[in-house]
C-alpha cells in the first residue's frame, strides 16, 4: 500500500529554504539596481526546482502532478540569466537577439503546456519532447556550456590594473564558482545513482548543495553594493584594521580619479535632470558607492560637486561668449533656473553672473 504524502525534518528544511528563496527573489526584483533582476528570476527558478524536489520527497508529486516539468523548464533558464548578468557586469552591450538564448526553456514550455492540458482533460495526446526533458545530460551540458561563456567573458575582462577591476574579477569568480558547484552536485545525482550506497541522504545533501550554491550567489548580488564599495571582501580577506584603510582608501582614490575624468572629458554634468542614480549607471557603480566617493573625497554632496561644474563651465563661457544671454548659458551648463543659477554663483564668487560678465568686458 503506498504511504500517503507526508514531511520529514529535511523536507521542511528545504520547504524553508523554498519560501527563503522566493523572499530573496521579491528583494533583488524591487531593488533599484535593475541589473540584477537576471539573478532574482536566476532564485526563483531554483526555488521552483526545489519546491518540485519537495513535492517528489514528500510524494506530494500526485496531488500536483502538472509540475512535474516545471525543474526542467527552471533549469534552461539557470545559464542564459546568469550569462546576462555577467553581460551587464562588464558594461557589454545587451543586443536583441539574446532571447535566442532563451530557446531552450522557451521548447520546456510545450510539454508542460501538454500535462497541464491533459490535467483539466483538454486533451489526451501524447506529450511532445519527452526525451528532451527527462535527459539530464542535456540539461548538465546547456549549464556548463554557459558556464563556458561566462568564464571566457571573465578572462577576457580580467584586468590586473586597478584595484577596482581586481576586486570586480574577484567578485566575478566567485560567483562563477558557485555555479559550477550547483552544476557538479547536479551531476553527481545522476552519477551516484548508480551506486549501492546512494540513498536519500545523499540526495538530500546534493540538493542542499545545490540551494547553498544558488541561494550564496542570490545573497551575494544582494551585497554587492558593500562589494563594490570595498566592505565585504574587506571584511573576507583583510581583516585587520590598518589593511581596511589601506585597501578602502586605495578604492576610493582609484574611484575619484575615474569619476573626475569622467566629469572633464563627457561633461555629463550639462544634462539638466542629471540624477545621482544616472551618473552611477553611467559609470557602473552603485548610488550608494557614487554618493560615497563624492562625499568622501570631494566633501561635498552629490548636488554641489555637480554645481560646482556646472559653475566652471557657465565661467568660461561668461569669459569667451559675451554676446550670449544669461539665461542661454545657465541653461547650457545644466541648471534648470535662473534662481538657483544666480544663487550658486554669487555664492561661489561674491556676485551675480551679470557683474561678473560686466567685469569681464571692462578688463
Amino acid at each position: 500500500m503506498q504511504q500517503p504524502p507526508s514531511f520529514d525534518t529535511w523536507t521542511s528544511l528545504f520547504l524553508f529554504a523554498v519560501g527563503m528563496g522566493l523572499f530573496l527573489f521579491v528583494l533583488l526584483i524591487t531593488g533599484k539596481n535593475r541589473k540584477n533582476y537576471p539573478v532574482a528570476f536566476l532564485v526563483l527558478a531554483f526555488s521552483l526546482i526545489l519546491f518540485q524536489y519537495v513535492l517528489y520527497w514528500t510524494r506530494y508529486e500526485i496531488v500536483f502532478p502538472y509540475l512535474v516539468l516545471i525543474p526542467q523548464l527552471c533549469y534552461y533558464t539557470t545559464g542564459p540569466l546568469l550569462l546576462l548578468y555577467f553581460l551587464n557586469l562588464y558594461k557589454n552591450n545587451i543586443k536583441f537577439n539574446y532571447v535566442l538564448h532563451f530557446i531552450p526553456a522557451a521548447l520546456m514550455i510545450i510539454p508542460n503546456l501538454f500535462i497541464w492540458l491533459r490535467y483539466l482533460g483538454w486533451t489526451e495526446a501524447e506529450i511532445p519532447l519527452l526525451w528532451f526533458a527527462r535527459n539530464p545530460w542535456f540539461i548538465a551540458g546547456h549549464m556548463s556550456l554557459y558556464t563556458l561563456l561566462v568564464l571566457r567573458l571573465i578572462y577576457t575582462n580580467k584586468g590586473k590594473t586597478t584595484q577596482y577591476l581586481r576586486l570586480r574579477h574577484r567578485w566575478a569568480t566567485t560567483l562563477i564558482s558557485l555555479y559550477a558547484l550547483f552544476i557538479l552536485a547536479y551531476l553527481s545525482y545522476f552519477v551516484l545513482v548508480r551506486f549501492p550506497f546512494f540513498n536519500s541522504s545523499w540526495d538530500y545533501m546534493i540538493s542542499l548543495t545545490m540551494s547553498f550554491s544558488i541561494y550564496a550567489i542570490g545573497f551575494f548580488i544582494f551585497k554587492q553594493p558593500q562589494v563594490f564599495d570595498g566592505e565585504f571582501y574587506r571584511q573576507l580577506f583583510i581583516p585587520l584594521q590598518n589593511k581596511k584603510e589601506s585597501f578602502e582608501q586605495s578604492l576610493l582614490n582609484e574611484l575619484y580619479q575615474n569619476l573626475t575624468k569622467y566629469m572633464e572629458t563627457r561633461k555629463p554634468y550639462i544634462e539638466n535632470e542629471l540624477r545621482l542614480v544616472h551618473l552611477a549607471d553611467q559609470l557602473g557603480f552603485s548610488t550608494h558607492l557614487l554618493s560615497k566617493v563624492i562625499n568622501d573625497k570631494a566633501g561635498k554632496n552629490f548636488n554641489q560637486y555637480i554645481n560646482d561644474y556646472r559653475l566652471e563651465e557657465a565661467e568660461e563661457l561668461l569669459k569667451e561668449a559675451s554676446d550670449r544671454s544669461i539665461q542661454n548659458i545657465y541653461f547650457d551648463v545644466g541648471f534648470n533656473n535662473k534662481a538657483t543659477f544666480y544663487s550658486a554663483f554669487k555664492r561661489k564668487y561674491g556676485c551675480t553672473p551679470t557683474q561678473f560678465k560686466n567685469a569681464v568686458l571692462k578688463s
